[in-house]
C-alpha cells in the first residue's frame, strides 16, 4: 500500500486525474445521496402503511376473538342465573367447550359454601383433553386463585395474563393458557361466583405468527410487564421478558422499544435483531394492556431499494474508472515538462522519512525555513500533541471504566435492596395479615354465638387470639427495634443480676409447641441454681423466645433443646433443633435483614438480626454451629459480669 501511495504522489498527472475523479465522484455521490436518501424514505413509508395495515388487521382478529370470547362467556351467566343447580351447572360448563372449539376450558366457581352439600367449594370445570372433554366438580380452594380473587374483589371482568394451570383440582393443563374472567351474578344482581374462560396461548401465537408482510418477518406480543406472549422462539414464550436479552448492548439499545410498548404506545423503531437491522412496528391491545409488534428486516423492506442501489453503483464506478483512464492520458501528456524538472529537484533533496522500515518513526525537527519545513515541523508537533493527547485519553477511560464499574456494584446493590425491601413489604403484610384474619374470625364467631359455645372450647378460643396478638405485639416489636437500631439509637437496657436456670425454666414454661405430639420440649444444665447473671433480663428472655420460636417453625418432628452452660466467664445456651439443616450457602446470610430459607417460610426476616444486634450490645454474641448437622443449633453467648 506505501508504495501505490507513493507511486501516487510521485507522478503529478496520477494525482491530478484522481483529484478530477475525486470531484467528480463527490458531486456523483452527493447528487445520488439525495436521490437514494429520498428513495429510502419513500420505500420506508411504504413499509411503514404495509406493516401498519397488517398490524391494524391482526388486532382485529385479536380483538374479534376476545370480543367473542366476552359474548359466549355473558351468554352463558345468562344461562347459569336461570339454572343454579350443580346438575345444570356441570352440563352448562361441558356445553360451553362442545359449543366453542376454540375455548379450551371452562370454569363457573361459586363462592363459599353455596352448595353446603358439595363442602366449602363448588367449581364445575370442563377441560378439552385432545377429541374429548372432561367435565368435573374441583373442590380445592380457589377463592385465592388470581382468575377469581381480582375478579371477586374488584367486581369486572378481565383478561389473565398466560399461565400453566398447575393448580391443586382434579384436571390440569401442561400448556400455557390465557384467560378472560368475569363476576357471576343472581337475579337479584348479587355476586355469587365467577365465569373463566381459558384458551389456548398456542392458538394466539399460530394466529399472530402467520403475520408476515415480507417473506422474513417476525412477529412478538408483550404482556404488560414485558413477558412474551408470542415469539418466534417458544422457549421464550412467558419465561422471558424483552428486557431480559443477555447481550448489555443489545439489551440497552431494546430497553426504550419496551418501554414505550408497555406505555401502550405505537410507532416505529429501528434495531439490530439477531445481527440485522430491521424496522420494528408496533401498538397495544388496550383492552389488556398487551402489545403486538412486527419485526421487519431491511433486507425486505429495502429490497427494491438494495437492488436499485447496487445496479446505479456498479455504473457509476464503471463510469469513473473510464473517466480516470481518460484523465490519466491527456494529463500525462501534458506535465512532461514538469516530470523532467522534478528529476533534477530530486538529486538535490537529501533524507527520507524511512519508507522501507516497518516500524513507524518520529517525525524530527526541521530546520528549514521554507513550506516544506514549516509543514514538517508542524506535522511533528502535531504528532507530539496527538501522543500526549491519546496518553490522557487512556488515562481518562480507565478512570471512567472504574467509576462505571463502582456506579454499577452500587446500582446493583441499589436493585437487591429495593427487591428485598419488596420482599420484605409482601411478607410483612402476609404475616400481619393472618394472624389479624384469625383474630377477627374468632371475634366473629364470638359476638354471633356467644352464649352457645361451650366454655372449653371459649377458652381455647382465647388462648388463639391471645397468641396471635401476641404475634403481632412480636412483629411491631422487631420492626420498632430495628428503626431504632437504623437510627443508631442505643436500648434502654435494664441491668439486673438473676439465676440463669431460673430464667431457661420460665421460658420453657411459656413456649407453646406447634405440636407436642410429634416435638419434644427438653431443657438440660450443666449449671447450679445459684449460677447468677448479670444482664438485661427482658433483652435476654426476648432472643431465647426467639430462638425457640424460630426453632418451632421449622422443627415437625423430634426435639428441641434449651441448654445453659459456662465457660470461663460466659454463659452459653444452646437452642438445638432436629429440623432442617440450614444449607451451607446461606449461613453467611442467615443474620442478614430481611432474609428467610425460602419464600414459604414464616417469619419476617428480622428475629436473627435483631437477636444478634441485641447479643452484641450485652457484650455477648448469637452464632450459628455449622458442624452440627442433625438439624440447626444457635448459640448465645453472654458474660457473666457479676459486680
Amino acid at each position: 500500500m506505501k508504495r501505490v501511495i507513493r507511486y501516487i504522489r510521485q507522478h503529478l498527472y496520477l494525482r491530478l486525474g484522481l483529484e478530477i475523479l475525486l470531484i467528480l465522484a463527490s458531486v456523483f455521490a452527493v447528487s445520488l445521496s439525495i436521490l437514494f436518501y429520498y428513495s429510502k424514505k419513500q420505500a420506508q413509508e411504504a413499509a411503514v402503511k404495509k406493516a401498519t395495515e397488517t398490524l391494524d388487521e391482526t388486532v382485529g382478529n385479536i380483538t374479534s376473538i376476545m370480543d367473542h370470547i366476552e359474548k359466549i362467556t355473558a351468554d352463558m351467566e345468562i344461562l347459569v342465573q336461570n339454572h343454579l343447580q350443580p346438575d345444570s351447572l356441570l352440563a352448562y360448563s361441558r356445553r360451553m367447550l362442545e359449543k366453542n372449539p376454540d375455548v379450551l376450558g371452562f370454569t363457573i366457581a361459586l363462592e363459599p359454601d353455596y352448595f353446603p352439600e358439595y363442602g366449602r367449594c363448588f367449581s364445575a370445570y370442563s377441560l378439552r383433553q385432545g377429541d374429548s372433554i372432561a367435565t368435573v366438580v374441583e373442590k380445592y380452594d380457589y377463592f385465592n386463585q388470581i382468575w377469581y380473587k381480582k375478579a371477586w374483589i374488584e367486581k369486572r371482568h378481565f383478561w389473565l395474563e398466560p399461565y400453566i394451570d398447575d393448580t391443586p383440582g382434579i384436571l390440569t393443563s401442561n400448556e400455557y393458557n390465557y384467560s378472560y374472567s368475569k363476576p357471576l351474578y343472581n337475579k337479584n344482581n348479587e355476586p355469587i361466583g365467577i365465569l373463566c374462560t381459558d384458551l389456548l396461548l398456542k392458538w394466539l401465537s399460530e394466529m399472530v405468527s402467520d403475520v408476515k408482510p415480507y417473506p422474513n418477518s417476525s412477529a412478538i406480543m408483550l404482556s404488560h410487564d414485558g413477558h412474551y406472549i408470542v415469539h418466534p422462539d417458544t422457549a421464550k414464550l412467558v419465561r422471558e421478558t424483552i428486557f431480559s436479552d443477555p447481550d448489555p448492548k443489545a439489551r440497552q439499545e431494546i430497553i426504550p422499544l419496551g418501554q414505550s410498548m408497555l406505555a401502550g404506545q405505537s410507532g416505529m423503531w429501528e434495531l439490530v435483531v439477531d445481527g440485522k437491522p430491521a424496522h420494528i412496528f408496533y401498538r397495544p391491545l388496550k383492552r389488556t394492556g398487551w402489545s403486538i409488534a412486527i419485526v421487519c428486516p431491511d433486507s425486505d423492506v429495502f429490497s427494491t431499494y438494495n437492488e436499485m442501489l447496487y445496479s446505479i453503483w456498479t455504473i457509476i464506478v464503471i463510469a469513473l474508472l473510464i473517466l480516470l483512464q481518460l484523465c490519466y492520458l491527456i494529463i500525462r501528456r501534458a506535465i512532461i515538462p514538469i516530470n523532467q524538472l522534478a528529476k533534477s529537484s530530486r538529486q538535490i533533496v537529501e533524507g527520507n522519512f524511512g519508507e522501507n522500515q516497518q516500524e513507524e518513526i518520529m517525525i524530527e525537527h526541521s530546520s528549514r525555513l521554507d513550506i516544506i519545513g514549516q509543514l514538517q515541523n508542524s506535522f511533528g508537533k502535531m504528532q507530539e500533541a496527538l501522543q500526549s493527547h491519546v496518553h490522557q485519553l487512556r488515562q481518562i477511560t480507565l478512570e471512567t471504566e472504574q467509576k462505571n464499574q463502582e456506579l454499577q456494584q452500587a446500582n446493583q446493590l441499589v436493585r437487591e435492596a429495593n427487591q428485598r425491601k419488596t420482599v420484605f413489604m409482601q411478607n410483612m403484610a402476609h404475616q400481619v395479615r393472618t394472624p389479624l384474619n384469625i383474630i377477627n374470625g374468632f371475634t366473629q364467631v364470638i359476638a354471633v354465638n356467644f352464649k352457645d359455645i361451650p366454655e372449653e372450647e371459649l377458652n381455647d378460643i382465647t388462648r388463639r387470639m391471645k397468641d396471635n396478638a401476641a404475634t403481632i405485639k412480636r412483629i411491631a416489636t422487631m420492626m420498632a427495634a430495628a428503626a431504632a437500631s437504623d437510627a443508631g439509637q442505643m436500648p434502654d437496657f435494664h441491668m439486673t443480676t438473676f439465676s440463669c436456670n431460673a430464667i431457661c425454666r420460665e421460658i420453657i414454661a411459656n413456649t407453646h409447641l406447634n405440636d407436642p405430639s410429634k416435638v419434644q420440649l427438653l431443657f438440660q444444665t450443666l449449671l447450679p441454681d445459684t449460677q447468677m447473671i448479670h444482664t438485661d433480663y427482658k433483652s435476654l428472655q426476648l432472643i431465647l423466645e426467639e430462638l425457640l420460636n424460630n426453632a418451632n417453625r421449622f422443627t415437625d418432628q423430634g426435639s428441641i433443646t434449651l441448654a445453659v452452660s459456662k465457660q470461663g466467664d460466659t454463659i452459653l445456651f444452646d437452642v438445638t433443633d432436629t429440623g432442617p439443616v440450614i444449607p451451607p450457602e446461606l449461613q453467611k446470610d442467615i443474620f442478614m435483614r430481611f432474609t428467610k430459607l425460602d419464600d414459604f417460610s414464616e417469619g419476617i426476616g428480622l428475629g436473627l438480626p435483631l437477636s444478634q444486634c441485641t447479643a452484641r450490645l450485652l457484650g455477648g454474641d448469637v452464632t450459628l454451629d455449622a458442624t452440627y448437622e442433625e438439624g440447626a443449633r444457635f448459640i448465645l453467648t453472654l458474660p457473666v459480669t457479676i459486680e
